[in-house]
């Protein structure tokens, strides 16, 4: 769970997952729109960067019950976005995203591969207020993204959540954040907890964050906790999945340098599940790692440890007369104890002024509870760069790997890679082109598949 010590102002994250209608028409005034103001509106600065979520979609998390990196919501400030609009007290920034995608493979199978044409819409809003002379401030963020398929509806889909962000600084180096909201989304298509039924799979989530942290002249500490309740509304998820997740994590770290510390933490967490009570367990762990500062070329956090994973029920034979008739309800039957390596990173690598990385290796143990699985193992990385060569001109990539050991003994191998130019007319505004090819190799050949997509996506932040 990483939040760098030194506070980085984060860009807004967009990216889409889906593709397009058959609104060639519009699409095109809006391209023409663009050229115009390329023309008869020249900028200065740096282009606007636009994170990849890595599934397309330009927002938020569609899957922050799997997505433990544990970042605060802030006000988005940087180059490349518009001067916001003030109301008082109040900077309101409005922000929208559309994309127009086509994909070979809809659903991600092996087999019987279907291609759809898709449209994604994702409007947002943040207003932010500060106060106490801009030592505290107080955040209010909404986004959502509209998904449109042309012919297999059954994946329409709306993602959305509402997040509230308070942020205290007091004297002496006491900082407090909480933040809380409700998020709905839903399950990818090829995702690890794909349960492959006609209909997409769809949830929502209320959560909390929260952190105290004091930074002294050599040393420091920070806890941290969690809180999610996860609830499923289709495809009969709701038993055996859902559940609440409460979790919390306390570091302690030296100074090493002016701008590194060194940090040493533990962790614990425990999940509830409403129904599928043979699921409930309680992990922990301990971790060691170190923090940069943000300087010219390098700065982030890496945490790496162990963890063990302990079930509050020993597992029920198949055999059994209950074992069948969990079975027989979609229920599961339970795990013995699982140990694994704990790490998560979050480093970010300028080498030049125009070239810039972003790296996040992560290993954790996870409970899965479809297709008769109860935890899966996963370690990967995921990679992100951009070169710019001019001030609007650039080229982005991503690439993306991740390993999975089910307790079934299924082993997956998924891979991402990205790339795509992006373009920035206006201070505002800009559109980029991407493609994406994914691929899963199993050892169960039901759960291979790869796709290829071509996504073209305007965004503007006002």
């Amino acid at each position: 769970m990483i939040n760098s010590v030194w506070r980085k102002i984060r860009a807004v994250r967009l990216s889409p997952f889906a593709t397009m209608r058959e609104r060639k028409r519009p699409f095109a005034v809006i391209l023409t729109v663009l050229v115009a103001c390329e023309i008869f509106s020249p900028v200065g600065g740096q282009a606007q960067s636009f994170s990849d979520m890595g599934l397309f979609y330009f927002t938020g998390s569609h899957r922050p019950i799997q997505n433990r990196g544990g970042l605060f919501r802030e006000y988005m400030t940087g180059n490349g976005l518009g001067d916001g609009i003030k109301a008082g007290p109040v900077l309101l920034r409005p922000f929208l995203g559309v994309s127009e995608v086509y994909t070979d493979n809809v659903f991600k199978r092996d087999t019987n591969t279907k291609s759809d044409f898709l449209t994604t819409v994702a409007p947002g809003i943040q207003a932010f207020m500060p106060f106490g002379g801009g030592k505290h401030s107080v955040l209010l963020d909404y986004r959502a993204a509209q998904f449109l398929y042309a012919k297999f509806t059954e994946n329409n889909a709306l993602a959305q959540d509402a997040l509230g962000h308070v942020s205290l600084n007091y004297p002496g180096g006491l900082a407090i954040d909480l933040q809380g909201g409700h998020l709905e989304g839903f399950d990818p298509r090829g995702s690890e907890v794909d349960t492959q039924q006609r209909d997409i799979t769809k949830w929502n989530v209320n959560q909390f964050l929260g952190q105290i942290e004091f930074t002294g002249q050599k040393a420091g500490i920070r806890l941290r906790t969690n809180f999610d309740d996860l609830n499923y509304t289709n495809n009969g998820q709701a038993a055996p999945r859902d559940r609440t997740r409460a979790g919390a994590n306390l570091s302690v770290f030296v100074r090493v340098t002016p701008s590194t510390r060194a940090l040493l933490g533990v962790r614990i967490v425990n999940n509830d599940y409403n129904t599928n009570t043979q699921q409930n367990s309680f992990g922990y762990g301990a971790f060691t790692g170190f923090s940069v500062a943000p300087t010219r070329q390098f700065s982030g956090e890496f945490n790496i440890g162990y963890q063990v994973l302990n079930f509050d029920h020993a597992p029920i034979s198949e055999e059994s007369t209950r074992g069948q008739n969990l079975l027989a309800k979609g229920l599961s039957l339970g795990s013995e104890q699982q140990t694994f390596w704990y790490m998560r990173g979050n480093l970010a690598w300028n080498p030049t002024s125009r070239l810039s990385f972003n790296i996040r290796p992560f290993s954790n143990i996870n409970q899965s509870a479809v297709q008769g699985t109860s935890t899966f193992k996963r370690i990967g990385v995921d990679v992100y760069g951009r070169q710019s060569f001019t001030e609007r001109l650039a080229l982005r990539g991503n690439f993306y790997y991740a390993n999975d050991n089910f307790n079934t003994n299924r082993t997956d191998d998924q891979f991402r890679f990205r790339i795509g130019p992006e373009y920035r007319t206006v201070k505002w505004l800009g559109f980029r082109l991407d493609y994406i090819f994914e691929k899963r190799s199993s050892n169960i050949n039901n759960f291979e598949f790869n796709s290829n997509t071509i996504m073209l996506s305007i965004q503007g932040i006002i």
